[in-house]
Order: C-alpha cells, then sequence, then structure tokens
C-alpha cells in the first residue's frame, strides 16, 4: 500500500500539476514581444534597430520568474507549451550574454537549428496565448495595484484554495486517471520481472566451494585439476603439474563430460582464475556441487572420519 500510494503521488506531482489558472495577459505580452525581437534578429540581426532591440530584450525579460510564465501560460515545465516557453526565457538569457551592442554579428551563432525550432514552437503557441489590448491593459493595471497595495491574508487563503481546487480538478480528469492507472500497471507487472532477474543474477553470481576433480585443455594437452570453486561465469581452477598459465590464454575446462571453453583472467603457479567465454547454466553448477558431495562422502568411513586417518 506504500508503494501504491508513492504512485500515485508521483503521478499527481507530473501529471496534476498544471490545472486550470487564469492566463497573466500582461507577462504573455511581455513573451510575445520578446519572440517578435528574437524573430527580427534570427533572421538578420545586422540592422539599425540591432542596439535598440537587445536593450528591449534585456527589459522585456527582467524579473521574469520559471513559476510566474508557467503560471502565466497554464503550463508544466515538463512537457508541452510550458516546458517550451521555458527553455525560451533560457535561451533568452543566453542570447543577452552572447550579444555585444556594436556588433550585430555577435548574435549570429546563437540562432541555430535547436533554438530556431524553440521560436517557431513559441509562436505556434502565441496563437492560443495571446490577449487582445483590452486584457492586457487589465491585467497590467491589475499587477500595477496589487504590487503597490500587496495582498491580505484572506487574498492569499482564496488563492491557495483557489489552485487547491484548480489541482483537484486535474488530478480528477480522466487524462490524469488514466495516466496514473497506467503507471500503476507497469510497475506492477515490471517489478516482480526485475526482482526476479535481480534473484536470479545473484545466484548465478554466487561462488560455490567445491573439490571437483576434472581436466583442463591448453596447448591441445589435457592436463588433471581440481575446480575449487565455480560460479555461472568462472571458476577457479587448481593446477596439477604446477605450471603457471598465462593471463589472456584461452582454455577448455571438462564440467559434466562437456569442454567449457574459458580465458584465464588471473593465476600463479598453482591457481588460477577462469572466466568462461558463455555463461553456463545454475544446473551445471549444481552438477558440479553435487558431484563434489559424492566425492567427499566417498573420501570419508561410515563414522564421518577421513579413510588416511583410519
Amino acid at each position: 500500500m506504500r508503494r501504491l500510494g508513492l504512485i500515485i503521488s508521483l503521478a499527481i506531482g507530473t501529471f496534476g500539476a498544471s490545472g486550470p489558472a487564469h492566463a497573466d495577459c500582461a507577462l504573455i505580452d511581455r513573451i510575445d514581444k520578446l519572440y517578435t525581437i528574437q524573430s527580427r534578429l534570427a533572421r538578420d540581426p545586422a540592422t539599425a534597430l540591432f542596439a535598440n532591440d537587445i536593450r528591449q530584450i534585456r527589459i522585456a525579460s527582467a524579473d521574469i520568474s520559471n513559476d510566474e510564465v508557467l503560471n502565466a501560460v497554464n503550463g508544466n515545465r515538463f512537457t508541452g507549451h510550458g516546458a517550451d516557453v521555458l527553455q525560451f526565457l533560457q535561451n533568452t538569457r543566453l542570447l543577452l550574454q552572447q550579444a555585444s551592442l556594436d556588433d550585430p554579428q555577435s548574435v549570429r551563432p546563437h540562432f541555430n537549428i535547436v533554438r530556431r525550432g524553440n521560436l517557431d514552437k513559441i509562436g505556434q503557441h502565441l496563437l492560443d496565448l495571446r490577449c487582445n489590448a483590452a486584457q492586457i491593459a487589465y491585467d497590467t493595471d491589475f499587477n500595477s495595484n496589487r504590487d503597490i497595495s500587496g495582498t491580505s491574508d484572506a487574498e492569499d487563503l482564496a488563492e491557495v484554495a483557489e489552485n487547491l481546487s484548480a489541482l483537484a480538478a486535474e488530478v480528477f480528469q480522466w487524462r490524469t486517471l488514466f495516466l496514473t492507472l497506467t503507471l500503476i500497471a507497469v510497475v506492477t507487472v515490471v517489478t516482480p520481472i526485475i526482482r526476479r532477474w535481480l534473484i536470479l543474477r545473484r545466484r548465478r553470481a554466487k561462488r560455490h566451494k567445491t573439490t571437483y576433480n576434472t581436466r583442463y585443455c591448453r596447448q591441445n594437452l589435457k592436463v588433471p585439476g581440481v575446480l575449487i570453486d565455480i560460479n555461472c561465469f568462472g571458476t577457479k581452477l587448481r593446477h596439477s603439474d604446477g605450471t603457471e598459465i598465462p593471463k589472456g590464454e584461452k582454455i577448455g575446462v571438462n564440467i559434466s563430460d562437456q569442454w567449457i571453453d574459458g580465458e584465464v583472467v588471473w593465476g600463479n603457479t598453482h591457481y588460477s582464475g577462469v572466466k568462461f567465454d558463455n555463461r553456463i547454466s545454475l544446473k551445471d553448477v549444481e552438477t558440479v556441487r553435487r558431484e563434489t558431495g559424492v566425492a567427499n562422502l566417498q573420501d570419508k568411513t561410515k563414522n564421518g572420519a577421513p579413510k588416511d586417518a583410519v
């Protein structure tokens, strides 16, 4: 249940944070001006208006926060027009950093394919976002009065209640509900698969101590040896002839009458670490363990003492 609650919370935070809100026409008008000027600069910066354009961009983009923009355009920072407008503002800040008032060519490298594509997207979004002159004048006057007088606690509480109501309305929309259910279904299906894969990988990587008598083949010679431990990816081989096997040499190890090719990754005169070219199965590992157990039992008397001690 805790996992389900976390999933729902993440879904709400991701898809439900862009509920309906009142568009700020004054701020949208500033974005429109930034778009108009930058579109002109992208076409040809070398005009008599260049220095004035850069100053206008600096004035229009001053003191615009990401949160204000998202509220103004009723978007979110991850997808859609909200993400595009935030990228546009970031591009605007980069443009101001690169621009030199006495050199129109200084901004030409800024308008690459990606940023021109973002400009095109902003132009399309503004077709739906633009306000008329009366709306812009009203919001400009409203924002000016609000900046002068501030807001009372009652107004702040009313705004919070409105935002919560809008968020709740967005959460219970069919789109958000569908995305939430889809996310829950995906997590429900994928989590057991990942868990089984992790368990299986741990089992394959677990090393088992053995004393498995075998043969290994190197340079067309078959030499007796003993597997000291093993997992699905490799084994530790004890040499019977005391000859060091060079690192990187290819050898074959006989397991259950099958030759398993591998590469020596470390070694000395007594032992070598062998990495199998192809992973062996857990069944093969269990066979080695089982045969090792039988051999160990045969080396003991009925009372458990080693035969050599009798």
